[in-house]
């Protein structure tokens, strides 16, 4: 049975809601997206747990965390993540994010350079200016949903009809990971999009700076596209490895579409890690 423990943090005065698997195993921080929580990452979690403690905390303005304030800025995610590390003295955990989640993860390693062993990124916002929009590119005739028209209405919804919503859009996630989105789709705070979440430096000034090993994880009909990904190798300068990888078939939400490829391309790249 997956057990994790739950707790609360103070960070700069922000209070942090995180779950914990536990365990001394090296440390692993789970990031996620935007009107996601920590407990989205939960089959992510069961797969990692019997290695690593993993820690799945609420961004600030997500699930049990404070609700974002007049000083909330991208870059205070990468501050908490920062400041949890610290306090729960994770020595170099392994940082994946998601989406928003998948940024804040570059500006730690970016402005924390000493603290992340490697970074994992599944579809970083890389080039996101604006709210986006929906898009199902294996059926292009459909239009474009706009994201936040569309969650902001989930979020006024009763559990039950946001899980029905969660099936019309994308039928082929597990029911597990439906439930855990649709909880968070209840927990978000809405002033979200309206606050600068994402950093706004192109990628190309971002991944040069990168030190530490680090993992691209890319849809088929994603943010960051197959030529972003290689401008991005080609920019690399740490000494450290880059690599990345497009899993055919997803979107966006590369794992909740494909786990199978995902949970492969993440052990294989852990593996390849130094001890």
């Amino acid at each position: 049975m997956f057990k994790y423990k739950e707790s609360y943090l103070n960070i700069r005065g922000i209070k942090i809601h995180y779950y914990r698997t536990g365990g001394k195993k090296p440390p692993f921080i789970l990031l996620h997206g935007a009107t996601d929580n920590g407990l989205c990452w939960t089959p992510v979690a069961k797969m990692l747990a019997e290695k690593y403690d993993v820690i799945m905390p609420d961004a600030q303005g997500h699930g049990l965390s404070d609700r974002l304030d007049k000083d909330f800025t991208f870059q205070s995610h990468a501050e908490q993540v920062a400041g949890l590390a610290k306090q729960l003295k994770l020595k170099n955990p392994i940082i994946m994010g998601h989406s928003m989640g998948a940024g804040t993860a570059v500006n730690v390693a970016i402005d924390y350079p000493s603290l992340p062993k490697a970074v994992i990124l599944e579809d970083p916002p890389w080039g996101v200016t604006g709210p986006p929009k929906l898009e199902n590119r294996r059926e292009p005739d459909k239009p474009p949903v706009d994201m936040m028209q569309f969650l902001t209405g989930l979020n006024k919804l009763p559990l039950e009809k946001i899980i029905e919503g969660g099936r019309k859009l994308d039928p082929s996630w597990t029911e597990e990971e439906r439930l855990y989105w649709a909880k968070a789709k209840q927990q978000f705070d809405p002033s979200l999009f309206s606050k600068m979440v994402i950093n706004p430096k192109p990628y190309a000034e971002l991944v040069p700076k990168i030190q530490c090993p680090t993992l691209l994880i890319i849809a088929e009909y994603g943010i960051v596209s197959k030529e972003v990904a290689e401008n991005a190798a080609r920019l690399w300068k740490s000494k450290h490895p880059f690599k990345w990888v497009q899993i055919k078939g997803s979107t966006h939400n590369i794992r909740r579409d494909n786990f199978p490829a995902f949970r492969d391309t993440i052990l294989s790249f852990l593996e390849s890690l130094p001890a």
